[in-house]
């Protein structure tokens, strides 16, 4: 900086002692902004001098039109940065969702399949035993007729095998022994994965759910996918009785504790409840009481648990409101 117009202030110092070199700018004491100061110790032969540079900086020497063009700019990367990450998680959050309708599905088609095996497996097994029998009577009165003994014998031979073929399929599609799969899982961490995968139903519905744990996190012996499906299904039980209460009404808790040496989960909900007569067929295949469903979705999930086994039982809460409780083995 030229000395004539710099606004730097520049001196000598010795013994209580000031030579101005350089005026720079004069600043009056109550002047507020910054000011800054730069000391060095000059050592001579004769006597030792400290050179001394001042500078003051007003509010009004700041770049204040770069210092706005760089705020917006970083406000723009900001939002910028927010949408995308937002965008990423709900990207994230529909992946989960479309896998875990994926696995939903197999699942809920070995369980279909299984149950039509065992319900059509019965009627199979009366036709065959009804065919044996009538061919053992026509065997003995009157014993010429041996067109009508081939005949229910061929009868019963198909009926045999219809029931070999369906018991086949059943075997065929029969879920996966989950015992050979455990994994030491943090059950408080599956929830909250449930609970993400939740986040826009919740949202719809003002449910603020209240996840409490009041000792510490615990690890249980599950297979991770089976159990996330597990929590997925009970929580959306829970939110599809919950939209069938007013919005003030509606309240979601889930606790995790352990008992008797289990990790236990339990998932309350503030809905209308499960009438007493029919919360003995809860768990059965094809009972549902709500209209266009399967009847498949909490038979599903007792499988499962009890593939890892757990237990999954479900009961009234007073007032009102039902409670589901998962409990499985504690990983040592």
């Amino acid at each position: 900086m030229k000395p004539e117009t710099s606004a730097v202030r520049v001196s000598l110092e010795h013994a209580r002692q000031s030579l101005v070199i350089q005026g720079g700018q004069v600043v009056a004491a109550n002047t507020s902004g910054w000011h800054f100061e730069f000391r060095k110790h000059l050592s001579a032969d004769s006597q030792a001098f400290d050179l001394v540079a001042e500078r003051h900086i007003g509010w009004n020497e700041l770049p204040w039109r770069w210092m706005l063009i760089l705020s917006l700019l970083m406000a723009v990367l900001l939002f910028a940065a927010r949408i995308l990450l937002r965008q990423r998680h709900d990207r994230h959050r529909a992946q989960e969702l479309l896998r875990l309708g994926q696995v939903g599905r197999l699942n809920t088609l070995g369980e279909l399949a299984a149950g039509m095996a065992h319900e059509i497996n019965q009627p199979l097994t009366a036709i065959l035993a009804a065919t044996q029998a009538a061919g053992r009577l026509l065997a003995d009165d009157p014993p010429d007729l041996a067109t009508a003994q081939t005949a229910v014998k061929q009868a019963a031979d198909q009926a045999k095998r219809a029931s070999d073929v369906v018991n086949r399929l059943r075997r065929a599609v029969e879920m996966p022994d989950l015992a050979g799969q455990l994994e030491r899982v943090n059950l408080l961490g599956a929830v909250r994965n449930a609970l993400y995968l939740q986040e826009p139903e919740l949202k719809r519905l003002g449910i603020t759910p209240l996840v409490n744990q009041p000792g510490q996190e615990f690890h249980v012996l599950a297979e991770p996918v089976a159990l996330e499906q597990v929590i997925h299904n009970v929580l959306t039980n829970a939110l599809q009785a919950l939209e069938q209460v007013a919005a003030a009404e509606r309240s979601l808790a889930v606790t995790l504790d352990v008992q008797e040496g289990r990790g236990c989960l339990s998932v309350q909900d503030t809905g209308p409840g499960i009438p007493k007569q029919l919360l003995s067929h809860l768990f059965e295949p094809f009972f549902t009481t709500r209209p266009g469903g399967l009847g498949l979705g909490l038979s599903l999930c007792e499988t499962l648990t009890s593939g890892m086994g757990g237990k999954l039982h479900a009961i009234n809460r007073v007032p009102r409101g039902a409670e589901f409780c998962l409990s499985l083995p504690l990983a040592p």
